[in-house]
């Protein structure tokens, strides 16, 4: 039986700092438990043109993209959930008038609200403009559409009546501060796995996640292994079977060997 392994990205795979950086062990570690058979890839609330190639270079079977709304896996897009122009207009419609700054995600384009003079996405902005990424200010263009999206708020923002309005159809998830993230109901990176167990006609017993953060509790919560980087959150810690070390530690080789997965 194959194993599936899902790895998120900042903080797991790579540095969770400006550094970004990816170890040389950590790769020669995931290139060996592909080499043993098993399945890696990437699960992450990035969208797919938000994942560089440095990252994906190191050699994946996969990606599962924008908390489940986009899965590939050996280049082919199994699935992509969309939202309509007509309600991403709506929704960046709703942020403009509760006065927060939206930072709105879809797999091969990124959007924000120029409008908008709130300075929280500058810096976000200009590093993906340095990665080449194409991006959209004006929430009236005919290009303009996500797959979920991201918000931050101040004193000024209504955000009760942001989170009343999209609560129908939407996820928000509490980032920490005055950061959130918005994801359609019914998708998110457990329902990423499930998606590819069922592609693979799998069972849960062979599901393998690593993560580092509040936003990785619910996939490994979700497979029947799971592991938390030595920097983890208290709550992701204490989630997971298995804590191992830093990336920068040899975090990744220590828990494939731990799962006897290499």
């Amino acid at each position: 039986m194959r194993n599936l392994l899902f790895f998120d990205i900042d903080g797991t795979l790579i540095t969770d700092d400006d550094r970004r950086i990816f170890p040389a062990d950590a790769k020669a570690a995931l290139s060996a438990a592909r080499s043993a058979g098993n399945l890696t890839f990437i699960n992450t609330g990035r969208v797919r043109c938000n994942v560089e190639s440095f990252i994906t270079d190191a050699g994946f079977d996969g990606l599962v993209c924008g908390c489940g709304t986009y899965i590939e896996y050996h280049g082919e897009v199994l699935h992509h959930r969309k939202i309509s122009r007509e309600k991403c207009h709506e929704l960046a419609l709703m942020c403009r008038e509760a006065r927060i700054q939206g930072i709105f995600e879809a797999a091969h384009i990124t959007s924000y609200d120029k409008k908008l003079d709130m300075p929280y996405i500058q810096s976000l902005v200009e590093y993906m403009e340095s990665i080449g990424n194409r991006l959209i200010d004006d929430i009236d263009s005919e290009e303009f559409i996500f797959d979920k999206f991201a918000g931050w708020f101040d004193e000024s923002s209504d955000l009760k009546r942001f989170r009343r309005e999209i609560e129908k159809d939407f996820v928000y998830i509490d980032r920490g501060e005055n950061f959130f993230e918005v994801e359609p109901i019914g998708y998110s990176k457990a329902s990423g796995i499930q998606f590819l167990l069922d592609y693979f006609s799998l069972p849960a017993e062979c599901t393998y996640a690593f993560g580092d953060s509040n936003n990785d509790l619910e996939m490994m919560q979700f497979s029947k292994h799971s592991v938390s980087m030595g920097k983890g959150s208290d709550a992701c810690k204490e989630a997971a079977e298995f804590v191992t070390s830093d990336v920068e530690e040899g975090g990744i080789k220590r828990a494939l060997e731990h799962f006897q997965l290499i």
